[in-house]
C-alpha cells in the first residue's frame, strides 16, 4: 500500500469506519451518520479491501472490532480530534464555542464553576460542557479526546498529558454544634480521636480523599462518596469528618460547625490536566487561567 496516495483513496470511509467501530453495531452507526446500513457495510468492505486487512470479526450479523480494528480506532480518533481542535483554534481566542471540562467534587462546586459562570459573563457565546469525572475516568477521557482539561486532585504522569498545579486546597477536622467536642476547651489531638469519623471514599493513588495520615489511626463510624454527604453528617453532629475549609466556612461563621487544627493534616493541590498536543486551544487554557485565579481568590479568603 502507498500510504500516501491511498490515504486519500480511504479518507472519506474513516468516518463510517469509526461509527461502526464504536458502536459495533450497523443501525446505531446508520442513524449517527443518516446513511443505510447496507451502504456502510459495503463502505467497511471496500476500506478493508483497500487495506487488505480484515477490521472486524463476524458473527451473525454482529461486527465485532478485532485487533486491527482497534489499532486503526484509536489512530482515526486522535487524527479526527486533532482536526477538530485545528477548527476550533481558527475562533479560540475569541472565547466562541464549546469547551469540554471536568472536575469532581469540591473542585466543582467552589472553584471550577465560579469560574466558568465569570467566563461566561464575559463571553456569551462560550460553551462549557462540565462533566463529573475521578482523576482516572478524566485522565482516560483526556486521551481520547472527549475531554478538553480536567481539574484533579491527584497529579499524574502520562506520556502526551501535562499536567501543572493550580494551587492548594485545605481541609481541617469539623464537629457540628451537637457533638460533644463542640463545647469542650482546647481538645486535643487524643481528644478528638475518642470520636468516630465519617470518611469519603478511596482515590485512584489508593489514598483516603480527605488527605488523613496513614500513620494515625482513627475510628471509622460511615464512609461515603459524595462531599455534600458529609457535611450534612457533620452538622448533624453524630460524627466527626475532615472538611475543605472553603466548604466549611460559611458554617463556622454561622456558629453551626467548629474547626479544630491539625498540623499534620496536609493540603490537597489542585492541578489542570491536558493533551500536550492543545497548547494553542485558546478555550482551554483560558478555563485554566480563570480557575487559578479562583484558587488564588480562595487561598487569599483562608488566610
Amino acid at each position: 500500500m502507498t500510504y500516501t496516495a491511498d490515504l486519500t483513496a480511504i479518507w472519506n470511509w474513516l468516518p463510517v469506519f469509526r461509527a461502526v467501530a464504536e458502536t459495533e453495531h450497523l443501525p446505531s452507526a446508520s442513524k449517527v451518520l443518516h446513511v443505510t446500513p447496507a451502504a456502510i457495510s459495503r463502505t467497511i468492505g471496500l476500506l478493508e479491501d483497500r487495506l487488505e486487512l480484515e477490521l472486524f470479526n463476524r458473527t451473525g450479523k454482529r461486527l465485532v472490532l478485532n485487533g486491527n480494528g482497534r489499532a486503526l480506532l484509536t489512530q482515526v480518533q486522535d487524527a479526527m480530534n486533532c482536526v477538530e481542535r485545528g477548527l476550533h483554534a481558527l475562533d479560540d481566542t475569541a472565547f466562541t464555542g464549546p469547551v469540554r471540562i471536568s472536575s469532581v467534587g469540591v473542585l466543582t462546586n467552589y472553584y471550577v464553576l465560579p469560574a466558568i459562570l465569570e467566563l461566561c459573563s464575559e463571553h456569551s457565546e462560550l460553551e462549557p460542557e462540565l462533566r463529573n469525572l475521578g482523576t482516572r475516568d478524566a485522565i482516560e477521557a483526556l486521551l481520547r479526546g472527549s475531554v478538553d482539561v480536567a481539574f484533579i486532585y491527584e497529579p499524574m504522569t502520562l506520556e502526551g498529558i501535562q499536567v501543572e498545579r493550580l494551587g492548594e486546597s485545605t481541609s481541617s477536622i469539623y464537629c457540628g454544634s451537637r457533638h460533644p467536642l463542640f463545647e469542650l476547651e482546647e481538645p486535643t489531638l487524643e481528644d478528638i480521636l475518642q470520636y468516630p469519623f465519617s470518611v469519603p471514599q478511596i482515590g485512584d493513588t489508593g489514598q483516603v480523599l480527605d488527605g488523613w495520615p496513614s500513620d494515625i489511626d482513627r475510628s471509622i463510624g460511615m464512609r461515603i462518596t459524595l462531599l455534600t454527604t458529609n457535611l450534612e453528617i457533620c452538622l448533624s453532629g453524630q460524627y466527626v469528618t475532615v472538611l475543605p475549609d472553603i466548604t466549611a466556612r460559611p458554617y463556622v461563621l454561622s456558629g453551626k460547625l467548629r474547626r479544630f487544627g491539625f498540623d499534620q493534616l496536609p493540603s490537597a493541590s489542585v492541578f489542570a490536566a491536558r493533551r500536550k498536543s492543545a497548547d494553542g486551544e485558546g478555550r482551554a487554557r483560558g478555563v485554566v487561567e480563570a480557575v487559578t485565579r479562583r484558587v488564588e481568590e480562595v487561598e487569599e479568603l483562608l488566610r
